[in-house]
């Protein structure tokens, strides 16, 4: 039987759980795990049943954040890694050696862990750019939108806007969604060159993406708006399908996602799942300022996607 396509938050941790009851149950390693929400997150998703977690970190600070927090670790197994770099290494050692399918970023910078996962001792760095995915929840929209790439490529060239964008539909299929609608973003929903990006995105990125990748709609430029309101879009005059029912938005700088991502959080109440695809195994990556449910969303994410992999042979394995 055919899986539904996940449209929700709920759905998506539903979904790691429906794997993880079908005996693939994900084990996730948290690099310098000692971040209190963290800790919560993991424990939850652990005691729901979609995931083991593995805490890589200063373990006598890990058990006083847990003992002031209320956190029950004792399904949890704990590594004793206090310099945060060291703990980063043991974590993609364990995904090098296949006993962790995903990585979580815990107390430490998102560089300092990139930089390790694409050492290539560890032969985890994927074949093109690594990019961010925000898959959000959004009260009012009717499905999750993918925003990238918000937390990894400043300002990506033509062939990198590319891989984000193959990166993107990658996580649709693993989400089981079809056909994948993708909106690439811009101020105008008109194509005019005083907009430099417009012209590359209209004459390069959307005619390879509609040739190249199977069972995917390309519009653009169309702004937020028209990307997920058909209402809005039918006021401008513009009838194509993915035009108020966008799966992903492509954006064109990292700041432009990263404010839209955040206001949605935080003026809307949006559920946030961060993950970064392009290596061969996901890494959940979610800011400290993000909520527990935000960070266990997003570890259902990974979980998800690493399913997706595994069937699908996504890496040759």
């Amino acid at each position: 039987m055919t899986e539904q396509p996940i449209r929700s938050s709920k759905e998506l941790i539903e979904r790691a759980v429906t794997i993880a009851g079908q005996g693939r149950r994900k084990t996730v390693a948290v690099a310098a795990a000692q971040d209190s929400d963290v800790i919560g997150a993991v424990a939850q998703a652990q005691s729901e049943g979609f995931l083991d977690g593995i805490l890589v970190g200063d373990v006598e600070l890990i058990k006083k954040l847990a003992g002031e927090n209320n956190i029950n670790i004792e399904n949890l197994e704990l590594v004793d890694q206090k310099d945060i770099t060291e703990a980063a290494h043991f974590a993609a050692r364990l995904a090098s050696e296949k006993k962790a399918d995903a990585i979580m970023k815990g107390f430490l910078p998102t560089s300092s862990l990139l930089k390790v996962i694409l050492d290539k001792q560890y032969g985890l760095r994927g074949s093109s750019t690594l990019s961010h995915c925000a898959v959000i929840d959004i009260p009012g929209y009717h499905k999750l939108l993918n925003f990238t790439d918000g937390g990894m490529v400043v300002k990506p060239d033509v062939e990198q806007k590319y891989q984000i964008l193959e990166n993107a539909v990658m996580v649709g299929r693993a989400l089981g969604l079809s056909p994948i609608k993708v909106a690439i973003s811009a101020a105008t929903d008109s194509v005019t060159d005083k907009i430099a990006h417009i012209i590359s995105d209209v004459e390069e990125i959307r005619p390879k993406a509609m040739a190249e990748l199977d069972d995917v709609m390309v519009e653009g430029p169309l702004s937020l708006d028209t990307a997920t309101s058909k209402k809005a879009g039918a006021d401008l005059g513009l009838d194509n399908p993915v035009v108020g029912d966008a799966d992903i938005y492509l954006v064109n700088s990292i700041e432009e996602a990263n404010i839209i991502v955040k206001a949605l959080i935080q003026f809307a109440g949006a559920v946030f799942c961060g993950v970064i695809v392009g290596a061969r195994i996901p890494v959940s990556l979610v800011s400290r300022t993000d909520t527990m449910m935000n960070k266990k969303a997003s570890l259902a994410l990974a979980c998800v996607i690493s399913e997706y992999y595994r069937q699908n042979h996504i890496w040759g394995e």
